[in-house]
């Protein structure tokens, strides 16, 4: 694939930063196409591991889990800290956003399978690290892990104006 140059090269940000968005988000949509070549983007829970973003599925598949197994290449692209402003006649939106380019692939080694969902569950319910285990016990068999292996990464920043005030945001 040949990459383009960023347009607006004043606004991007280094690659631990745009690692830091990756950290930070949410949630990342995750871009593929289907088997007829139409674009297919899905919002999706993750955790990042070194260069890895590490995603969960049910082992039964579905319309990305087929897209993943046929055509490899995705990109995952990560928001944080949107919020749209006016200053001097302009309208705009402060973020961070960075996204990871690369091929995916189903984890299958049970200790990095392991690592993976530990890495999640610890990302979006910390609270209950103690039952991480069981769930693993009971989900495990029914659980499909992917990896994003990054090949590329850009990251991209609008900061918020000082003068921006926080209540322009809707």
């Amino acid at each position: 694939m040949t990459y383009r140059p960023m347009r607006r090269a004043d606004r991007a940000l280094s690659r631990d930063e745009a690692l830091g968005v990756l950290d930070a988000a949410p949630f990342a949509a995750v871009a593929t196409v289907d088997e007829d070549g139409m674009p297919y983007n899905v919002p999706l829970s993750f955790a990042r591991l070194g260069d890895a973003l590490y995603f969960h599925a049910a082992r039964e598949g579905g319309l990305k889990t087929d897209c993943f197994r046929r055509d490899a290449r995705a990109c995952a692209t990560a928001v944080t800290g949107v919020q749209a402003f006016f200053e001097d006649g302009d309208f705009s939106t402060g973020y961070r956003s960075a996204i990871a380019y690369g091929r995916m692939r189903e984890v299958n080694d049970p200790a990095e399978f392991k690592h993976a969902l530990v890495a999640l569950c610890m990302k979006y319910v910390p609270a209950h690290k103690h039952d991480i285990g069981h769930a693993m016990e009971n989900e495990g068999p029914n659980t499909a892990v992917w990896a994003l292996d990054i090949d590329r990464l850009t990251g991209k920043a609008n900061p918020l104006p000082a003068s921006a005030s926080a209540t322009e945001a809707r």
